[in-house]
């Protein structure tokens, strides 16, 4: 999802033009710091398929989560077009992905920007990075340029990927969900591209983010079934989100960066919900606002429990008093068991009691973050709030619970110094999280993690009483 070397990282020149990009830094200074921006980016790619095939030791296990979706394919498209292929399963729902998106936007572009629509000039390339035999794509000076990567390049008008180290490792991990979202991301950058969006004083996280609204837009086409030759259900559209930030940076991380996980998944659901228009408007970015302390190590679990619980306890306390409710605040009793009933790493248990599964807290913790592990924490108080406020209904509780735990969330990251950019991250991921199902996160009736995240979010940019 990055640009390979020889590509300018921001501004890409239109097809046939075969002059150097008038963008490319002029001293021999600029131009090593710009590669080695470059270098960075595709590092960060690459590690994460590494990761992904292989636990690193002294590294919790990557979390999977479950890939219970069906095939999102129904009427493929033979991959004789793509440059390079060799027909395999996976080059033909790639090219099935390309082909569909483009006859999305070939209707869309019009009806959404006034403007008529062309295939992309250059095609779409299928690389065997494992073959040292095979030819670089457009853009690439060598096949190692692309290992575990996709990119659009536009100087050539194209898009290539990596049939051996990248499509079936998200197809592994995530589902074929996973492929469409990153080939739909790398046509979202085409889109740009013909807009002249994707200016050299576009910053990386803004040329990013974009590509995921587009993504989005056209990913809700699918959903909805608009398309003739994919299909996507609910637990294909949370697969997707979850492979979509897996490529997200930290929220500290230097200007070159592409997002965080709550930029790009917000991305992306702006494109799904509003349609293509909104990507060209101005986005605000969580590291403007999440401004609360640096990056920190992870806390223990007993030293979350001891600090944060009675943080969380007082500010459902308040809120409660605030709404001429009786406030009785439960108690956490923390054990090496699962909880009452053994669902979850917390479970609320009759007698206004918060169980605490505090091996598997451990666990979520070393493996997700300390603040992913404290987020189903602050959900069972804000579903014992809520009861408290209206204890007659359990209506609206799918949308309020998750977004009293993300108005909650986004309290410690703006107005603290105990969490900061990254622990919206950590949180973002456990919302998001295959493995830990709405009964067990938020209390509530079974949700899609899509629209958890939306309420969440919701919870983020506004506040508490905006979520009742």
């Amino acid at each position: 999802m990055d640009v390979p070397t020889g590509v300018p990282p921001h501004r890409v020149i239109g097809a046939g033009n075969t002059g150097p990009p008038p963008d490319r830094p002029s001293s021999p200074r600029a131009r090593a710091a710009a590669v080695r921006r470059r270098d960075r980016r595709r590092c960060r790619l690459r590690l994460l398929v590494a990761l992904l095939l292989v636990p690193l030791g002294g590294c919790g296990p990557i979390r999977e989560g479950p890939t219970t979706e069906g095939g999102v394919v129904r009427q493929g498209v033979p991959s004789s077009f793509v440059f390079g292929t060799d027909s395999s399963e996976v080059d033909g729902l790639a090219a099935t992905v390309v082909t569909d998106a483009q006859d999305y936007w070939r209707g869309q572009f019009r009806r959404s920007f006034g403007r008529s629509w062309h295939d992309l000039d250059g095609g779409f390339h299928s690389v065997d990075t494992t073959d040292e035999d095979a030819q670089p794509p457009p853009c690439a000076s060598d096949i190692t340029e692309l290992t575990g990567n996709a990119y659009y390049c536009a100087t050539v008008d194209a898009i290539a990927w990596d049939r051996a180290a990248l499509l079936p490792v998200l197809r592994a991990h995530y589902g074929e969900s996973a492929v469409v979202l990153v080939l739909a991301h790398e046509i979202g950058h085409a889109v740009a591209h013909r807009l002249g969006s994707d200016d050299a004083g576009s910053p990386p996280l803004m040329v990013e983010t974009t590509a995921d609204c587009y993504a989005g837009s056209y990913v809700r086409w699918v959903v909805d079934g608009g398309s003739e030759r994919l299909r996507m259900d609910s637990a294909g559209l949370d697969s997707a989100l979850r492979a979509l930030i897996s490529f997200a940076d930290p929220v500290e991380r230097e200007a070159d960066a592409h997002g965080s996980a709550y930029d790009r998944a917000s991305a992306f659901q702006d494109g799904y919900t509003n349609g293509p228009r909104v990507c060209t408007e101005a986005r605000e970015f969580s590291g403007e606002w999440a401004t609360g302390g640096g990056p920190r190590g992870n806390r223990d679990v007993p030293t979350l429990l001891g600090e944060r619980v009675p943080a969380i306890r007082g500010y459902f306390g308040e809120l409660v008093r605030q709404r001429g409710a009786r406030w009785n605040p439960p108690r956490v009793v923390a054990s090496d068991t699962a909880g009452c009933d053994g669902a979850g790493i917390i479970t609320r248990c009759g007698g206004n009691v918060i169980a605490v599964d505090r091996e598997r807290l451990r666990r979520s913790t070393y493996e997700l973050g300390d603040q992913a592990a404290e987020t189903p924490l602050i959900g069972a108080f804000a579903t014992t709030a809520l009861e408290s406020i209206d204890p007659s209904t359990r209506r609206a509780r799918r949308f309020s619970v998750p977004c009293l735990t993300g108005a909650y969330t986004g309290h410690l990251v703006r107005d603290t110094e105990r969490a900061s950019g990254s622990d919206l991250n950590e949180a973002v991921r456990a919302v998001l999280s295959g493995d830990t199902t709405s009964r067990e996160l938020f209390g509530t009736d079974s949700a899609s993690g899509f629209e958890e995240f939306r309420a969440f979010r919701s919870g983020v940019a506004g506040t508490a009483e905006s979520c009742l």
